[in-house]
């Protein structure tokens, strides 16, 4: 028992840093959406302490190792989504996310239950569930329809917003994302030097025969030096992922094209060259994900295993037998299933 005592008390000398990230108001769900004080007030009750920049901290965060659990759930709570920086998402992202509050509300997973034990505050009446369930699917309506114009994305990101970090959350991806979007993600311009290539294919639902309209898609690549090289303009995970990137959405068959030049592999490592993609389902709820890379048959630097899969799944392998066609450009079709 003195030993216990005396480790607890060690603890207490690395206390949490309890200082709240600088924030944008003009950033804030508050200010975006301007919701009413009944919904504002059930969102702070509710949300604010783990989700936003206006966490409070309760006295017993300043006892370790409490304070220190706590402040992972927080970490957590803002990566997934900051009301703070609400509006640095286009409007269809923002509906998605008010549908994602949406489910996670009616099928009672948030607020959590270990937060709801010690702040009833935080604990919805069923009159005030069905509120917030209204206004939440109310605004996604709004958002999608179009009647407001709330879908450019800030260009300019604060040196200190969660998106300035190479582990940001893959939402990140979509901050800068374009007003027109269609299928075709055109990474590299006419004008890069390299040898160009096409990719084409569809996205399909978990059967593998539902063609999965919508889906939103991100990409980037190395250049023909094998690196992420930059404009110098870059902000936010852009500054990682460099100047070769672009956004799509499937169209109603599912379907995608890529129109880029070859990427190369990294200097002097054994990584075969490849694209990476991030996908976001439309209204699942779930958070954007990486799919398997875009690898390329002929590169001598391609594991067995993937060897292996041009053999086995062909069409729809992420390894890619690319084709001549004839005028200079090398065609190949890669048609993805999402688990």
């Amino acid at each position: 028992m003195p030993l216990l005592l005396g480790l607890l008390l060690v603890l207490q000398a690395f206390p949490i840093d309890q200082n709240l990230p600088k924030d944008n108001p003009f950033e804030s769900l508050n200010q975006t959406l301007d919701p009413p004080d009944d919904i504002s007030n059930l969102l702070q009750n509710a949300c604010y302490d783990c989700h936003s920049y206006q966490t409070q901290y309760p006295w017993y965060t300043r006892i370790q190792p409490i304070g220190w659990w706590i402040q992972h759930h927080v970490r957590e709570g803002r990566e997934g989504l900051n009301f703070s920086t609400f509006s640095q998402w286009n409007a269809v992202i923002q509906a998605d996310i008010l549908r994602h509050c949406a489910k996670m509300l009616k099928n009672e997973k948030m607020p959590l239950q270990s937060y709801l034990r010690m702040h009833p505050e935080a604990q919805l009446d069923a009159r005030q569930q069905t509120r917030l369930l209204e206004w939440l699917n109310k605004q996604a309506e709004f958002l999608e329809s179009g009647a407001v114009n709330l879908a450019a994305p800030h260009q300019q990101i604060l040196p200190s917003d969660t998106c300035d970090n190479k582990n940001a959350s893959l939402r990140c991806c979509f901050v800068q994302i374009p007003e027109d979007l269609n299928s075709v993600l055109v990474i590299a311009p006419p004008d890069e030097p390299g040898q160009r290539i096409k990719i084409t294919g569809h996205f399909y639902a978990r059967d593998g025969k539902t063609p999965y309209a919508n889906v939103l898609i991100y990409a980037y690549q190395t250049d023909t030096s094998g690196r992420y090289t930059q404009r110098g303009d870059e902000t936010g995970l852009l500054r990682w992922h460099g100047r070769l990137h672009a956004w799509a959405r499937t169209d109603k068959t599912g379907r995608y094209e890529i129109q880029t030049i070859r990427p190369a592999a990294y200097p002097g490592r054994k990584n075969a060259a490849h694209i990476h993609m991030v996908v976001w389902e439309p209204g699942s709820g779930a958070e954007p994900y990486y799919i398997q890379d875009f690898l390329f048959a002929d590169d001598p630097l391609l594991s067995a295993k993937e060897q292996q899969d041009v053999r086995n799944n062909t069409g729809r392998s992420p390894v890619l037998t690319m084709k001549a066609d004839g005028q200079g450009l090398s065609v190949g079709r890669r048609d993805i299933i999402l688990k």
